[in-house]
């Protein structure tokens, strides 16, 4: 069997400028994500905005990576990898600050 056929985190060069590194860094700190998992989960958004530009929204190449994207994030959990709270969209801490907010613009009628 292939190397290449077995899902595995490789690591991989790419040039970036120092600019876009720094927007990256802030924004993975910001979204309590690995500078990887920012860029990936950027690059998926942007594939997503791209098919539904060009009308093709839920195509197989979206679907696909989404579920490889979760795939992946079960083996990492599961391996001890990663934590599953850090998989929640609003990070617990955040979440446990929130209060709700009852004023009048967000009132019913």
């Amino acid at each position: 069997m292939s190397h290449f056929a077995t899902p595995c985190h490789m690591a991989k060069s790419v040039r970036i400028s120092d600019s876009f590194y720094a927007l990256v860094e802030l924004e993975s700190r910001l979204e309590h994500r690995s500078i990887a998992q920012q860029l990936e989960h950027w690059a998926k958004l942007g594939m997503t905005s791209h098919q539904a530009a060009s009308g093709t929204v839920g195509s197989t190449s979206v679907l696909a990576a989404i579920e490889t994207t979760r795939r992946l994030d079960i083996l990492d959990v599961q391996s001890g990898r990663l934590r599953a709270d850090a998989l929640h969209f609003i990070p617990r801490s955040l979440a446990k600050r929130a209060r709700p907010d009852f004023s009048k613009p967000f009132q019913k009628g």
